[in-house]
């Protein structure tokens, strides 16, 4: 019988460290001391490891199909996509494969298995963005090494790995009131995700400690996926009672959207309103916008989760929230 192969996870669990700690130190990279370089080397000849470029596993990563493969995907070729190749990438330099999966609405509405996991043996799931509670709780009853990328439930205790939303939204809306801004108006649907809703408690805690009113508006509260955005958007414009001189976004798509919208009506940024959005996406058409945002970490996300799915259940769940640092550019006007 041929002995199992040794990975990359094994020589790591039996030292106690990281998949990518190992992965640096036998490819001779930095980022390890050489103390623990030695360490690792001599593990991987007493474990005989070949260091084979063969893949040694497959790690499933879910992402819904209205952010993937829907032709008006909102994040398509953006922010959720990023994450996934960056995922793909460094999956494959630890001799891992990992193979993304669209979930169909019908499939995620049924809290259907994924086919894939009956002819294919994963080492653990990644869900990518905001799949149901109840598509995720039925994740993680399947018993594999399990972790969410981009989305955290509160009554779900599976290990996570976010964004410092809270903060970044927090920074950017503080930013705003430094240049002279009162009445800014969040625009995003903080009920649909876990992020937006943190993005939006980010945006009333900086307002409410420098004695500001937040703007709500109910609209925007709504988590019936049945309206899209940009109509959410465009109605809620003409909701305004009166119009900010600042825009917080959920992300920067919603501050492309208003951008749009309001340069329609003949309003543009920033000389008639200043926007700040989230997540620095690099589409060129988002870039065109000079648009302040928050550059959140993207191969920092993928990288995590894919080294919690690769320790297994060594421990236990975690929410790992990321810092990712502001980046200003020209969509916000100084009122002083």
């Amino acid at each position: 019988m041929r002995s199992k192969s040794v990975t990359l996870a094994d020589i790591a669990k039996e030292l106690g460290i990281s998949s990518n700690a190992v992965s640096l130190a036998l490819r001779g990279k930095e980022g390890v001391s050489d103390e623990l370089r030695e360490r690792i080397v001599q593990k991987a000849k007493e474990m005989n490891y070949t260091g084979s470029s063969q893949p040694h596993g497959c790690i499933l990563a879910l992402i819904p199909y209205r952010f993937s493969g829907a032709e008006d995907a909102m994040y398509n070729s953006s922010f959720y996509h990023q994450v996934c190749f960056q995922m793909e990438a460094y999956a494959a330099s630890l001799s891992h494969q990992l193979i993304i999966s669209s979930v169909q609405p019908a499939d995620e509405s049924a809290v259907r298995v994924p086919p894939l996991l009956a002819s294919i043996p994963c080492s653990g799931i990644i869900t990518v963005g905001n799949l149901s509670r109840e598509y995720c709780h039925m994740i993680q009853s399947l018993g594999l090494p399990y972790v969410m990328a981009d989305q955290y439930y509160d009554d779900l205790t599976a290990s996570s790995v976010i964004t410092a939303n809270t903060s970044g939204s927090y920074l950017l809306t503080s930013h705003l009131i430094e240049q002279g801004h009162t009445r800014i108006q969040f625009f995003g649907m903080p009920f649909r995700t876990s992020s937006l809703e943190d993005r939006w408690i980010g945006y009333k805690r900086a307002m409410l400690q420098h004695n500001l009113k937040p703007l709500d508006n109910l609209l925007l509260h709504s988590s019936n996926m049945q309206w899209d955005e940009y109509n959410l958007i465009f109605k809620a414009l003409d909701e305004l009672e009166s119009m900010p001189t600042a825009f917080v976004c959920g992300h920067d798509v919603t501050a492309q959207q208003i951008i749009h919208t309001l340069s329609r009506r003949g309003l543009h940024c920033p000389d008639d309103f200043s926007v700040v959005g989230f997540d620095n996406i690099q589409s060129p058409d988002i870039l065109g916008l000079n648009l302040t945002t928050y550059n959140t970490p993207k191969r920092a996300i993928a990288e995590t989760a894919v080294n919690l799915i690769l320790e297994g259940n060594t421990h236990s769940p975690r929410r790992i929230q990321l810092y990712g640092e502001m980046v200003f550019r020209n969509s916000v006007r100084p009122l002083q």
